[in-house]
């Protein structure tokens, strides 16, 4: 008999941001392919006058998706403001429970994503039900730069770990840094889900073109894109059939300054703002290699998403992308060391053709595939509920 497994998360796609979390709804579809699924997901909507909640069902993947979106554009953000936002919090948490418990039943497991407000419904299963949770965390912020939280939240955080059956992270760097921020339980590494279209991923380059992706911008200062742009406006002559497409999930003046202060953007740099998830897809499938010049990463979706289409990376050695990047799939890097940049630049203009696709792909849905990470899961599921 399958599990049932509920997602209490603060991150997943949503009319806000279609991309929030889309890396949790990767694992999310991985799980409904071993176990029954509802995803519960709280948060709030900057932009929502009319009401104080609004709850919305849906079938996505095959499996239900409660949303619920509270107010919080009518109080401050000062200690009065924040502990009316944390009521509605509460509020909002309980109808969009009410909604799952409806429609999905009691879970044989919970399944937390982000720390730390949406382990109180876990709290509360635990106690009300003896549903048993694990808790999984992707942010980046323990890694580049430690939340800053009042002690008693603190307390909180580290108090809803030490409960937590297993805590599972998408890389040893990220494991050691929540450690260090006083994080303790039992650890488990589980990485993070790719899915791509199978006849894409065997889509060549142009015929002369020389395509290099990154991805981030400047609102993303982890990413260094500035100093990509500026190593490669340094060589361009050396490689002068690269072209390098930058894809940003927002657009941003200072960068395109910095690009326009090349000479060289519309011609050998060019940006891609607001794309959906399959137009980054058809960018990587047509592109020669991937760069992740980043200052830190849990774990680079964009690194992993790029071998399954067959292409080889290079970069920094930021935490999570060395775990599973190397010279067999592309070049590992120093952290801003823009002459290691350009000569890895230079050499992968020069050998990207010499990885072979099917091997990058291969590798990539041995460490990644849906198939590979559910079954992780379903073993930890298992070990938390192991009633038949």
């Amino acid at each position: 008999m399958r599990k049932k497994i509920l997602f209490i998360t603060r991150w997943y796609p949503n009319r806000v941001d279609k991309l929030d979390g889309n890396f949790i709804e990767n694992h999310a579809r991985a799980v409904s392919m071993i176990a029954d699924l509802a995803v519960l997901y709280v948060g709030a909507d900057p932009s929502m006058s009319d009401r104080y909640y609004d709850c919305r069902v849906s079938t996505e993947h095959g499996f239900p998706v409660v949303r619920v979106w509270y107010r919080n554009n009518d109080v401050s953000t000062k200690i009065n403001g924040r502990i009316i936002k944390f009521f509605r919090y509460v509020k909002a948490t309980r109808m969009a429970w009410l909604k799952t418990r409806q429609i999905f039943g009691l879970p044989n497991v919970s399944h937390v994503h982000i720390f730390t407000r949406p382990v109180l419904l876990a709290f509360y299963l635990r106690y009300k039900f003896g549903i048993p949770f694990l808790i999984t965390e992707h942010s980046s912020h323990f890694v580049h730069d430690l939340p800053v939280l009042l002690p008693p939240m603190k307390w909180f955080a580290q108090y809803a770990a030490s409960q937590a059956k297993i805590i599972t992270a998408v890389s040893r760097t990220l494991q050691d840094a929540m450690n260090s921020f006083g994080l303790h339980g039992t650890y488990r590494i589980i990485p993070n889900v790719v899915f791509l279209s199978e006849p894409a991923i065997l889509q060549k380059p142009a015929e002369g073109i020389v395509r290099i992706i990154a991805i981030g911008g400047l609102t993303d200062s982890r990413k260094n894109i500035a100093g990509l742009i500026d190593v490669f406006s340094k060589i361009h002559a050396q490689i002068p059939d690269a072209r390098l497409n930058i894809i940003r999930p927002v657009p941003d003046q200072l960068l395109y300054d910095s690009a326009m202060a090349t000479g060289l953007l519309h011609t050998k740099i060019f940006f891609h703002d607001y794309l959906s998830n399959e137009e980054v897809y058809s960018l990587l499938t047509s592109c020669s290699f991937l760069v992740v010049n980043s200052i830190s990463e849990t774990f680079s979706m964009a690194a992993a998403e790029a071998l399954a289409c067959g292409k080889p990376v290079i970069t920094t050695r930021c935490g999570g992308p060395e775990e599973f990047i190397n010279n067999a799939v592309g070049m590992l890097i120093d952290i801003n060391a823009p002459e290691q940049l350009a000569a890895a630049l230079i050499n992968m203009y020069q050998q990207y053709h010499q990885f072979d696709p099917e091997t990058l792909k291969e590798y990539a849905s041995i460490n990644f595939s849906a198939e590979v990470v559910g079954k992780k899961l379903l073993e930890i599921y298992e070990e938390l509920d192991p009633s038949k």
